[in-house]
């Protein structure tokens, strides 16, 4: 019995049935989900009545730069990490928000499912994965360097978003980093 028991324990940790996460995935999904929180509750902080608020002209909507911060998230996470499509059409969102045919919940709802699918895409990944290259837009990378751009890339427009809260004279919820 007692052998069982080790080669039962041996073939659960064993790398090839996936039983085993790369740190630096952990890592990465331990800070999605802070990153997740953190972006959730400013996009909460804004009245609903402001979401159609830009600083000036050239800028984006509060809405837009949420459904943006979402669609990039899709489209990475499908394309660029996964190999697949987004399983959303991605311009009808963009085109609602446009039109200010979403409502703050519905944006923020499409938000908060588009960092549930990247997280799950990083639970996904391996050493192996992460190390794979790949060419996009003129650039080549790993896909570890991928998930980076995901957290730049979020990270920015969140700040933008911080500083529309801040001419709105709405006090930014207390940051979250981990």
């Amino acid at each position: 019995m007692k052998k069982v028991i080790i080669i039962v324990s041996l073939f659960l940790n064993f790398p090839i049935f996936g039983q085993t996460q790369s740190p630096f995935v952990k890592d990465a999904l331990s800070k999605w989900k802070g990153m997740k929180s953190y972006t959730l509750e400013v996009a909460e902080a804004m009245p609903e009545e402001k979401y159609t608020y830009k600083p000036v002209d050239e800028e984006n909507t509060f809405a837009f730069q949420l459904v943006h911060i979402a669609n990039n998230m899709y489209y990475i996470s499908s394309k660029l990490i996964r190999g697949i499509e987004p399983p959303t059409d991605l311009k009808v969102a963009e085109n609602k928000v446009k039109r200010n045919q979403m409502s703050k919940k519905e944006i923020i709802d499409y938000l908060s499912k588009a960092f549930d699918y990247t997280e799950e895409t990083f639970a996904q990944m391996t050493d192996k994965t992460l190390e794979e290259e790949l060419d996009y837009w003129g650039g080549h990378s790993t896909k570890r360097k991928i998930v980076f751009l995901l957290n730049d890339h979020q990270t920015h427009h969140r700040g933008q978003l911080i500083v529309y809260l801040r001419l709105n004279g709405i006090k930014p919820p207390k940051y979250i980093g981990w």
